[in-house]
């Protein structure tokens, strides 16, 4: 069984400040693992103690993140990569989704594809849904358990606001788990120092077949900027309704709106 898991990257703080164009400024503070997405791998290690196989650790983003990718693999992790290239520095959810399923598409042998269910920074959920329409497979969001995974099939627990519901889907599948259903191991100090030089390999856009095209962001959002704050209200003041009311239409009228 070869599960590959999708971790991101976000910052440890989460004051951070947003540019003019809606982006996250997250210069000076300390990147770490997506809270969800630990679950996610904790969740692909148990079944690689169980059935065997591999598990990879997927990220995107300059070289500085890997040491992140080497916390996932002190974890247990069997493989990693990362898909580092200057033309990923701007992507947006989709086209995030389109680099990790390219890199998928070239593992070849992924039976099943593990995300959390959101991002801490930008909190869309959209990334594992796109990961799996891009891929063709079936996707499995919300997941709180995984009662059973084998050969061409998984059984997986959706836990919804009101109901928890079973589902089946066939493999290979893309599936987004939830906080609760593991609790993440902590890397021994004898496997983050045997992790701490290993190399990790890295595809660029070049090596992924993808061009500028192929990562342009759907929604352009280059120029835009927030709207301006409201001007605080005024309080109309008056011995009766009738004559607040009165003082009211005369605002109005003065200032032109009626």
């Amino acid at each position: 069984m070869h599960i590959v898991v999708c971790m991101k990257q976000v910052p440890r703080d989460n004051s951070v400040k947003i540019n003019a164009d809606l982006t996250i400024n997250a210069d000076g503070i300390e990147q770490i693992m997506n809270l969800f997405d630990e679950y996610a791998v904790e969740e692909a290690l148990q079944w690689n103690e169980k059935l065997g196989g591999k598990v990879t650790v997927l990220s995107i983003g300059p070289d500085d993140w890997k040491e992140q990718v080497r916390r996932a693999l002190a974890m247990g992790a069997t493989d990693s990569l990362l898909l580092s290239d200057p033309a990923f520095a701007a992507l947006d959810v989709l086209g995030a989704a389109r680099v990790a399923a390219a890199a998928i598409k070239k593992l070849g042998d992924v039976d099943l594809v593990l995300c959390g269910r959101n991002s801490t920074d930008d909190e869309s959920a959209a990334f594992a849904p796109a990961l799996a329409r891009l891929l063709g497979w079936p996707q499995l969001t919300y997941v709180g358990k995984i009662p059973a995974l084998e050969a061409g099939k998984i059984v997986a627990e959706r836990h919804l606001e009101e109901v928890i519901e079973t589902v089946e889907a066939s493999l290979p599948a893309v599936a987004s788990v939830i906080k609760g259903i593991n609790e993440p191991r902590y890397p021994s100090l004898l496997r983050i120092r045997k992790v701490a030089k290993v190399e990790i390999p890295a595809w660029s856009a070049a090596d992924l077949g993808l061009t500028s095209a192929d990562l342009a962001p759907v929604l352009n959002l280059a120029g835009r900027v927030p709207p301006p704050p409201r001007p605080k209200g005024e309080m109309i003041d008056g011995a009766s309704a009738a004559e607040k009311a009165a003082r009211l239409v005369d605002k109005l009228m003065e200032a032109q709106v009626i």
